[in-house]
């Protein structure tokens, strides 16, 4: 991780949607097309085609203006947005605390969580038994629901 840049990549992972918002948020006074986000990310054309309709979905991302064929996005103005790129901040401030630099203090906490322990039973089910009910085991290939019975996105 460099000290200088920090992003939301740096501490929720390098997903295609994350790696996008970054992308937007370091670059939020321009709009792009789907051709130069993905040009720009290193990532396919499709990935982004598929993900970009998430993220106007769920109001993080928005169509700004169309030329032509092309749509041009960018970063939606709205708390969440406002929270996504808070929380960048609110990370560097955290892990300024620490002494050492980013991957030593990885490295001393890989040592606290451990490896892998194949003995380790999986419990995860969706109703508990307490309430009647046999345990309905999350199923990977389909997407969680809570109580409510909403969708939980991953």
């Amino acid at each position: 991780m460099e000290k200088n840049k920090m992003a939301l990549e740096d501490f929720l992972g390098k997903t295609t949607e994350i790696k996008i918002i970054d992308f937007l948020s370091q670059n939020a006074m321009s709009n792009y097309n789907q051709t130069e986000i993905s040009s720009c990310l290193g990532i396919s054309r499709t990935s982004v085609n598929q993900k970009l309709p998430e993220l106007i979905f769920n109001g993080i991302v928005e169509i700004k203006e169309k030329k032509g064929n092309s749509n041009y996005y960018q970063l939606s103005s709205n708390n969440i947005v406002k929270k996504l790129i808070g929380s960048i901040f609110e990370n560097v401030l955290f892990i300024s605390e620490y002494e050492n630099d980013d991957e030593k203090e990885i490295d001393k906490i890989k040592n606290v969580v451990g490896g892998i322990n194949d003995a380790e039973e999986n419990e995860c089910f969706m109703n508990s038994p307490a309430e009647g009910n046999s345990p309905k085991y999350y199923d990977s290939e389909k997407p969680a629901k809570n109580p409510n019975n909403q969708l939980i996105s991953a």
